[in-house]
């Protein structure tokens, strides 16, 4: 069993020296504690970087409310920080309200878009006799804006399931005939499938087949649609029926084709659903507003109607859960329905503190003879709204959180420059030993080659080389950032290296070790290396600084690895979306690479005067 004692002794004794220099302790302060920032990432901070919204676009720290400037400020407020009805809703703040007495309102833990929740179940109970008509309940939630300005944004949430809802009947041409009317069967109407499913669809050509062969020909009527080349191949959907105006049990132009969704003969109006989002102002200067539309979806009989948030509008799908396209204030879809071009529809409605309620009006359908109730469901109802003002540092121009940016940049920027500088002192006490210690002409070609390099202005190169190597090193540019600024920072090590093997080699005990028949790898590894293990340890510690801001210049350009944050990468952020003036974006990522660097050569400069004992004395 190996003994670590020693070497926990040495160790101990080692960072007692070290801390008993101001300026080193004050060194591994700052770098333990930018360690720990990139170690515990995910403990720190819940929120991903560069994917999650936290709050509005370009919003500062949450602290500036305290000052007068940031007065105006809000913050995020979430209507229910549990989403789902988990428990009966009406014993957490949300109210029912009805217009009908044949409504009503119930929590329903058996039916739930998520797997062990619930959901609210509104009713229209048609027990005692067939209704015919609308039929409205409110289910909604009230809540205080506290305040003085407003969100930068609202985003809302909600499902609805309609079990018992069916849809219109389509008239496809011709005059909407009564209700009740019966329709017909006639197998030369037919109509050309574009979809390839087997049955008709809104907008595919309906064709009178009047030879009956299958195929659009001359002499084949187009009912609706643009005609086809001849000849096309025609199909037969029993749904496609049409109004014997003149009883003659076969069509005639001019009378009406429709579309039998329920296929039971009869023009119906359907039971649909319709469901309306909404946001209210409470108190003296009351106003209600539509978040979504209340017309229906485009079809062939109307095309000039259509809905703009809801992809099947009025809601009859019976299998499954429904959503708004979209409740976001940002989506155009909002604004025209307030009639809003430039105004913020966050401002136009929190305009002032207050109460406010989030709801929806559900309108029940009923046109048939049918004694069952009608159920509508709903679930996930919530509302978001997204502050101005945001944690330590604020959000970016897309509203992620600048914070977790800089705790998981810390990783980057740390990973980048401990790497790269082991990479490049390797490459530098290889070059250097080989030189120093083998002389004549390995000399002379390794300090050209040195030379060479050296003259070479090192940020152009870096530049040249990640353009043209790119993701050739494999996914993202991390992995070529570090080789590339790696062998590209063992120059000026190496030839420090070399100047002290020269030395050394030359020394008595390495003569010794020569006479006694020691070859080269031995004097190298007992005698030399030891003796400059000082060296490397200063110039490990002041290389990673180099590195870093390496990192930062390639990736403040553009060729960094734009797959993942680093500080580098914010600024670049900054500079191409023209952010300059937003201080809790750019000063963050500055300090932290001033302070890291700064640290990193405190613990050099320390290590220095700790190998080396004049120059201790003169300090």
């Amino acid at each position: 069993m190996v003994d670590l004692r020693p070497l926990s002794k040495r160790t101990s004794g080692f960072l007692r020296l070290l801390f008993k220099s101001k300026m080193s302790a004050v060194g591994l302060i700052v770098l333990v504690l930018f360690s720990f920032f990139a170690l515990a990432a995910p403990l720190i901070t819940p929120y991903d970087p560069q994917h999650e919204v936290v709050a509005g676009v370009y919003s500062p720290p949450a602290w500036y409310r305290s000052f007068n400037e940031g007065r105006l400020l809000s913050q995020n407020q979430v209507l229910d920080s549990h989403p789902g009805f988990k428990t009966d809703p009406t014993q957490q703040g949300w109210e029912f309200a009805r217009t009908d007495s044949q409504m009503s309102g119930a929590f329903d833990d058996k039916t739930s878009s998520e797997p062990g929740s619930g959901s609210y179940r509104l009713t229209l109970d048609r027990s005692a006799g067939p209704l015919n008509g609308s039929f409205t309940a409110t289910f909604k939630r009230t809540f205080d804006w506290t305040y003085k300005g407003p969100p930068a944004r609202f985003v809302g949430s909600l499902q609805v399931k309609t079990p018992d809802a069916t849809p219109p009947e389509l008239v496809i041409v011709g005059s909407t005939p009564a209700l009740g009317q019966s329709l017909e069967i006639d197998a030369r109407i037919k109509y050309i499938d574009t979809n390839g499913n087997a049955a008709w669809d809104d907008g595919e050509p309906v064709v009178y087949d009047t030879n009956s062969d299958g195929a659009y020909n001359t002499g084949d009527i187009m009912i609706v649609g643009v005609a086809p080349t001849q000849p096309t191949q025609l199909a037969f959907d029993p749904k496609l029926k049409f109004v014997d105006s003149t009883g003659g049990g076969t069509w005639n132009a001019g009378e009406a084709v429709l579309y039998d969704r329920d296929n039971n003969g009869l023009y119906g109006l359907g039971e649909p659903v319709s469901v309306v989002v909404f946001i209210e102002r409470l108190g003296n200067d009351y106003q209600k507003w539509d978040i979504t539309d209340r017309a229906s979806v485009n079809t062939t009989a109307s095309p000039q109607i259509y809905n703009k948030n809801w992809a099947n509008y009025p809601l009859t799908d019976s299998k499954t859960w429904q959503s708004p396209i979209t409740l976001d204030s940002l989506d155009s879809s909002v604004r025209a329905n307030l009639d809003l071009v430039d105004l913020d529809p966050s401002a136009l409605i929190f305009s002032s503190p207050g109460q406010y309620t989030f709801g929806v009006n559900v309108t029940v359908n009923s046109n048939s003879m049918a004694l069952t109730p009608m159920n509508v469901y709903m679930d996930d109802m919530n509302l978001k709204l997204y502050g101005t003002s945001w944690g330590l540092l604020g959000t970016d121009v897309y509203g992620y959180d600048i914070w977790s940016q800089l705790i998981y940049g810390a990783r980057v920027s740390l990973a980048v420059g401990l790497l790269a500088a082991f990479i490049g002192i390797a490459l530098g006490l290889l070059v250097g030993l080989m030189a120093g210690y083998m002389g004549n002409v390995v000399d002379e070609v390794l300090m050209r080659f040195t030379d060479m390099l050296l003259v070479i202005p090192g940020l152009p190169l870096l530049i040249v080389l990640v353009a043209v190597i790119g993701n050739s090193l494999g996914p993202g540019r991390l992995f070529a950032l570090i080789v590339i600024i790696g062998f590209l920072g063992w120059m000026g090590f190496a030839r420090v290296v070399r100047a002290q093997v020269l030395s050394l080699k030359e020394r008595p005990f390495v003569e010794a070790a020569k006479a006694a028949g020691a070859g080269a790898g031995h004097i190298t590894t007992r005698h030399i290396i030891p003796n400059i293990v000082g060296l490397i340890y200063v110039n490990l510690a002041l290389a990673v600084p180099g590195a870093i801001l390496s990192e930062a210049a390639l990736s403040f350009l553009g060729l960094g690895d734009v797959t993942i944050i680093s500080w580098g990468r914010m600024l670049n952020l900054v500079e191409i979306n023209g952010a300059q003036n937003i201080w809790w974006w750019v000063v963050p990522p500055g300090i932290s690479i001033a302070l890291v660097s700064l640290a990193f050569v405190m613990i050099g400069f320390s290590l220095d005067t700790l190998f080396n004992p004049r120059l201790r004395e003169r300090r």
